[in-house]
């Protein structure tokens, strides 16, 4: 058996959930016929460092910038996003999945993209 290469990050998935499809459905054009099933569908992952810390204590000091970053992909358009963008309304709008195991199929290298 081969040993596969894993990668020193953890994978956060965010999925939506039923309240995070209201607020889509709730902007202009906001696909009122979308259903949960189809925005589960792809998931956004973000890596995070493994380290010390746990990965709850990250994700709650960096879940701004999480949160942000899907509304944007959604709607750029920041005066339709939730006026609360607290922890609260983020673990509303998110399952939040942890995986500590991230293994590399790729055979190149990783590049980042800006």
């Amino acid at each position: 058996m081969t040993e596969l290469p894993t990668i020193n990050r953890i994978a956060v998935t965010l999925i939506p959930t039923e309240a995070c499809l209201d607020w889509m459905k709730s902007c202009p054009d906001g696909g009122t016929n979308t259903t949960l099933a189809e925005v589960e569908r792809e998931p956004t992952v973000y890596l995070i460092p493994q380290g010390r810390a746990e990965p709850e204590g990250y994700i709650r000091r960096h879940f701004k910038t999480m949160f942000e970053e899907e509304l944007n992909s959604w709607y750029t358009d920041p005066e339709m996003w939730p006026k609360d963008l607290s922890f609260k309304t983020f673990t509303t709008f998110f399952t939040i999945h942890v995986s500590s195991m991230v293994f590399d199929l790729g055979s190149g290298a990783i590049v980042k993209e800006d």
